[in-house]
């Protein structure tokens, strides 16, 4: 009778745990692709969504192709105090709940990043249905304007944005992914520092050519006038844009953090007196080394760098199967790879930002000097040395031994 009764109540237990309680029919919810974050004038937020269309995707009008052609995305902007309140007034506007679980890509218009990211970032910490494993983007202007260019010949310009920066970081490392995970822990590290990607629009900027960006008509074209492109670095320190570096100086920044997988290397022939003939390499993996020092009062950071990777082409005249060229080559790549890293350590001590993350190393090494030191930690990083030292090693020159063109 007992495990009857057993029986009886377990089964009724479990009829009321069936189901989800918090349910939501996809036709219920829009979809975010991206977003975008500025700031107004009155100093509110201003959120931007590009939702899905998935009727447009659905159906394939959303190519661009057909008469009746429809955007896979629409993107619509909210004005309020806090981010949560933007979420939730945005059902004022649209005709369906924002579902943001499968945001790809948070796109920061440049006076939100000088303003600050500790709101977005608490409100994505916070908020159970917002990831931390967002890409960051950060902008030169306006992240809605952003939000609104297409990206051909992809339909979800969020999508292909996160592909983008995906591929960028795993083949050439000059601009690392960054997720807010990552924001949120160079936040709480001791350099209190960290690099963003830019995103801008490179080509013939007017009027026209930005309107024909926004449209569909652009994915019927072979070429288009504008593209969305990573241009820089954008530098963060206490949840503020600092300043920009280029390219060469992010490069060297990814080096100094240590997060270069795969890049590419063009290096000047030797036995020229000029720079106008080069050869390539890919870099197949680069192990980078961080020794802190003290010299008197100021600290020091030795960077051993081995680079080892694949002669991809050459213009050089000399005979490759000599090993004595091989390594006049492997002088030039590290020459090359100290400039590089010398150009993004140069523009961080002008910043005074340690975006590299030396400070956590200086922590680890002296901790007792850190007590103290962390104070004017901006200050002491201007003064810092540096002691570079590159191995590099071409392990695949190639069965070619001279170039196509040498006459010897």
């Amino acid at each position: 009778m007992v495990r009857s009764i057993r029986y009886i109540m377990i089964v009724v237990v479990l009829f009321g745990l069936t189901g989800c309680w918090n349910r939501a029919e996809l036709n219920e919810l829009w979809v975010t692709a991206a977003t975008g974050v500025d700031t107004s004038d009155d100093g509110q937020w201003i959120v931007s969504y590009q939702i899905i269309v998935p009727s447009a995707i659905a159906s394939g009008t959303g190519g661009g192709s057909g008469g009746s052609s429809q955007p896979a995305s629409y993107v619509f902007s909210v004005k309020a105090k806090t981010f949560n309140q933007a979420w939730s007034y945005s059902t004022m506007e649209s005709s369906r709940r924002i579902y943001i679980a499968h945001n790809r890509v948070i796109y920061i218009g440049k006076k939100a990043a000088e303003k600050g990211l500790e709101h977005l970032v608490d409100f994505y910490l916070r908020n159970t249905e917002a990831r931390e494993l967002v890409t960051m983007v950060t902008t030169d202007g306006l992240a809605s304007d952003i939000l609104k260019k297409i990206m051909p010949p992809e339909k979800l310009q969020g999508a292909a944005m996160h592909d983008l920066i995906d591929n960028e970081s795993d083949i050439l490392s000059v601009y690392p992914k960054v997720r807010v995970y990552d924001f949120v822990l160079s936040m709480n590290s001791d350099s209190r520092s960290i690099g963003i990607p830019v995103a801008s629009l490179v080509g013939e900027k007017n009027q026209e050519n930005e309107k024909e960006a926004e449209g569909l008509d652009v994915l019927k074209k072979t070429s288009t006038p504008l593209k969305l492109r990573l241009t820089k670095l954008a530098v963060f320190q206490n949840g503020k844009l600092k300043g920009f570096l280029n390219e060469e100086q992010g490069l060297g920044v990814s080096y100094l953090s240590q997060k270069i997988k795969n890049t590419e290397i063009s290096f000047p022939c030797s036995e020229q007196s000029g720079r106008e003939l080069y050869s390539s390499l890919r870099v197949n993996s680069a192990d980078v080394k961080l020794r802190p020092g003290k010299s008197g009062y100021h600290y020091t950071m030795q960077v051993k760098v081995k680079v080892n990777g694949t002669l991809i082409d050459t213009t050089c005249t000399k005979d490759i199967s000599q090993t004595q060229t091989i390594r006049d080559m492997e002088g030039e790549i590290s020459k090359e790879v100290t400039r590089v890293i010398k150009e993004g350590w140069t523009r961080l001590q002008e910043l005074g930002v340690d975006a590299a993350g030396f400070a956590d190393q200086i922590h680890r090494k002296f901790p007792r000097d850190w007590r103290t030191v962390k104070k004017d930690w901006d200050q002491e990083f201007k003064k810092m040395e540096l002691d570079i030292q590159v191995d590099a090693r071409i392990r695949r020159p190639g069965l070619q031994q001279r170039h196509i063109g040498s006459k010897t």
